[in-house]
């Protein structure tokens, strides 16, 4: 039975998911899904309402992390998330739960605060999304540095994330230094969480995004900051050489 994605489209977990199915070189089918009643589906099916979710041969699971080890111990022949070596599983294991803890918590909101204030990537997100969401992402552009000026506490929260996320990111730069991936000499799950859970700073070359027309299009301020280069030129190698 080929797999179901359900999905968000901008959603970075979903790329996540969509990414281990990918590097285990399986067969799936995308079903786009938006926020709102949409989830009301999604509820029916899975018994929450968060994205993403996968069917497969009469199992339904949610969540990234999840998905990922079902995939692991449904597949145990194909391409290896986990290493068999307990220790450097363990490692894996610890820094995914790290990267979703930062990276995945974090990320949404320092996206938002830079992505609204380049107008090349809006430009670019808004032909993709529509008029409807061309004209969402205008009122935030207005709204949101407005808040951010006058609201201290908004300011704080989001220093807060630019702060986990930067620090993330500076650290996997460290790690590549002196390995070719994440952990040790083989990709792994925890490659797979970083390089996603950034998606939406850069929209990787995929057949997959949900649009083809932002492949490419980037966050500048944090993609191409010359302080992170290492972990994006990681990011786009990695894509290029395990996924779809």
């Amino acid at each position: 039975m080929t797999i179901v994605l359900h999905r968000f489209p901008l959603s970075h977990y979903a790329e996540k998911a969509r990414a281990a199915l990918d590097f285990k070189g399986l067969e799936y089918r995308i079903e786009e899904h938006l926020p709102g009643p949409a989830q009301l589906a999604i509820y029916r099916l899975s018994g929450q309402r968060k994205l993403p979710v996968i069917e497969h041969d009469g199992a339904v699971v949610a969540d990234s992390t999840e998905i990922a080890l079902y995939l692991e111990r449904t597949f145990p022949d194909r391409r290896r998330l986990l290493p068999e070596d307990p220790e450097r599983r363990r490692e894996v294991l610890a820094l995914e739960e790290h990267l979703d803890d930062t990276l995945g918590k974090y990320a949404p909101r320092v996206w938002l605060r830079h992505a609204l204030r380049e107008d090349q990537y809006l430009d670019a997100l808004g032909r993709a999304l529509g008029p409807f969401g061309h004209a969402g992402l205008g009122a935030l552009a207005a709204v949101v540095p407005l808040a951010e000026a006058r609201v201290g506490a908004v300011q704080r929260r989001l220093d807060e994330a630019e702060r986990a996320v930067r620090g993330a990111l500076t650290d996997l730069c460290a790690r590549l230094e002196t390995s070719p991936y994440l952990v040790g000499d083989e990709p792994s799950l925890a490659d797979i969480a970083a390089v996603s859970l950034v998606y939406p700073f850069k929209f990787p070359p995929s057949k997959h995004l949900f649009k083809p027309e932002v492949e490419g299009a980037s966050v500048r301020s944090i993609a191409e900051d010359p302080a992170l280069a290492r972990f994006f030129d990681f990011r786009d190698r990695f894509y290029r050489d395990h996924l779809r």
